[in-house]
């Protein structure tokens, strides 16, 4: 949101936001919509603290839709859809509803993403289809999840993709390793980011690099397993848990991103990779081998392959030249295609398609 609408603006689209958040991260995310506001992007925060919330806030997101006689709404994961076609059944039934589609439920991606691709008819399933057929029009983040969705049979067409982009950085120059070679993987502590299978392959990188580093960036319900894991693999004093951080502040101290996911419905972690300057080794899955031209923008491993995994997480950490090699690669594809502007441009077409359609 923060790198699409105010990139709107130039496309004649008037932004407003409105974040429905639990109550007890209204603080931190005051900040962001502070930021928003001073970009020239109209932003609320609507504190909720329980899943019935989702009727009181369709009914204050109703009453602010009708004070700045508003339209339309773009709804981006599950309860934005959800709420968004409450509003169209009970407040407005001329309302638009466009949706942009980012996942579906994780533990269907985990067992899709290992090849176990056989539909789950869960209550989760009939709601998603019964809530996207009372959207207008849909969108995803990646063909990876067009794909998907065209697999599960959820939608009424094949869905449009439409890719992240992030604003230009400036990357910094990575550190020479001086003995101490850091390694950095960014994501949620769950099952479906892989981090057991890098933890397994450290202690013959270790062997290697006796003062290796392994930063984790990322919060979740796998947290004491990892710790656990780590215990038992002897690797604890060589692994920092930073928790929520923004890898911008890491990234320029390590040397390698490793992200051993077994399914991403995008995978922004990579872009800001490239745009970063730091390689990266992931799981050869979606969506990051639609992202990740394997040896000339980072390095794809066999599902699973942790002697492969730990073979070329050495080999890069002992080849500055190949690093640099792929970093530059990645930061000219980043240019190129994952940028914000790009990005803007296609959701500003698709806007004028559909809305004058």
């Amino acid at each position: 949101m923060l790198n699409l609408l105010p990139e709107l603006k130039q496309y004649g689209f008037e932004c407003h936001l409105i974040f429905i958040c639990p109550s007890e991260s209204d603080v931190s995310m005051k900040e962001y919509c502070k930021e928003m506001n001073e970009k020239g992007v109209k932003t609320g925060l609507l504190p909720a603290n329980s899943k019935i919330s989702v009727l009181f806030a369709a009914k204050k997101i109703f009453k602010y839709l009708k004070e700045n006689q508003i339209k339309v709404i773009h709804s981006h994961l599950f309860s934005a859809d959800l709420i968004a076609v409450i509003i169209k059944k009970l407040y407005f039934k001329k309302l638009v509803i466009l949706s942009t589609k980012h996942g579906y439920q994780e533990t269907f991606l985990l067992q899709y993403g290992m090849g176990r691709r056989k539909i789950r008819y869960n209550p989760y399933y009939f709601i998603s289809k019964a809530v996207i057929t009372n959207i207008d029009h849909n969108i995803t983040v990646s063909k990876t999840l067009s794909d998907l969705y065209q697999f599960l049979k959820i939608g009424k067409t094949n869905m449009k993709a439409i890719s992240h982009g992030i604003n230009p950085v400036l990357p910094q120059k990575h550190k020479e390793l001086e003995g101490t070679p850091k390694i950095i993987t960014v994501g949620r502590l769950s099952e479906i980011k892989g981090h057991a299978y890098l933890f397994k392959a450290m202690p013959e990188i270790i062997l290697k690099f006796p003062e290796l580093k392994l930063y984790i960036l990322g919060v979740g319900p796998f947290k004491e397993k990892l710790q656990n894991l780590a215990k038992d693999l002897n690797i604890l004093n060589h692994i920092e848990f930073v928790g929520f951080a923004n890898p911008a502040e890491y990234i320029p101290d390590c040397h390698v991103m490793v992200l051993p996911t077994f399914f991403e419905s995008f995978g922004l972690v990579f872009t800001e990779s490239f745009a970063l300057k730091i390689p990266v080794i992931t799981f050869d899955t979606e969506a990051g081998n639609q992202i990740i031209d394997n040896n000339e923008t980072g390095i794809l491993v066999g599902k699973e392959n942790i002697t492969e995994l730990t073979e070329k997480i050495i080999f890069l950490l002992q080849s500055p030249e190949e690093r640099e090699r792929i970093s530059e690669n990645a930061y000219k594809a980043f240019k190129k295609y994952y940028n914000a502007e790009r990005m803007a441009k296609e959701t500003a077409e698709w806007y004028h398609s559909v809305l004058t359609s």
